[in-house]
């Protein structure tokens, strides 16, 4: 500090004339301080540079965990493809896989709004994917999956007083893999299916 501070005053030309070796150390004094400001300033880019490697890292190693755990089926679906339960007047279960599922009703009965709800089954738990209706004036609705290879319970509702069928069908091939069937006293229910999406 008291070399910087001589630097200075030498610098206004405040102090008394100094030997000219005392001038040359001082000069050289700057000059390793300098020195060593910029080695500081190159360390703190270099280090700054590693900080933002790190987050870029973090960032790839958690988007391509999130991929794996898309690729991944869930272990539950795997044994429900196996040995399905049966289907019932409730419950409409699909025994082979519904690629891009869709929900549709009888298109000739007259109807009111179907509410849907959207579940995926995990090993301990069953998470809420998305709810969605199915309008009286369409004839069927997309089923939003979120993962590729999981199961899936949709639950329906409606105030519906009507007869007529619901069918879950597979997107890709439109073919029906399941149906129930809405009745006066049965106005609600469910479709279980491993599901595929499709972009």
């Amino acid at each position: 500090m008291r070399t910087v501070s001589c630097a200075l005053v030498l610098a206004f030309g405040l102090a008394p004339r100094a030997a000219p070796d005392e001038v040359a150390a001082m000069q050289g004094e700057i000059l390793r301080l300098r020195g060593e400001v910029a080695l500081l300033r190159g360390e703190k880019r270099s280090w700054e540079e590693k900080v933002r490697e790190l987050g870029d890292s973090m960032k790839a190693v958690g988007d391509g965990l999130e991929a794996l755990r898309e690729r991944m089926a869930a272990p539950v679906a795997g044994p429900f493809l196996s040995a399905p339960p049966p289907s019932s007047d409730l419950v409409g279960v699909s025994k082979v896989a519904v690629f891009a599922p869709r929900l549709e009703a009888e298109a000739q009965r007259r109807r009111d709004i179907v509410f849907l709800k959207v579940r995926r089954v995990e090993a301990g738990a069953v998470r809420l994917v998305a709810e969605v209706e199915l309008p009286a004036d369409q004839p069927g609705v997309d089923l939003p999956i979120d993962q590729s290879g999981a199961l899936y319970i949709v639950e329906w509702s409606t105030s519906d007083g009507n007869a007529y069928a619901l069918q879950l069908k597979d997107g890709t091939s439109t073919q029906v893999v399941a149906t129930v069937q809405v009745k006066q006293l049965q106005s609600q229910g469910r479709f279980i299916f491993v599901g595929y999406r499709v972009e």
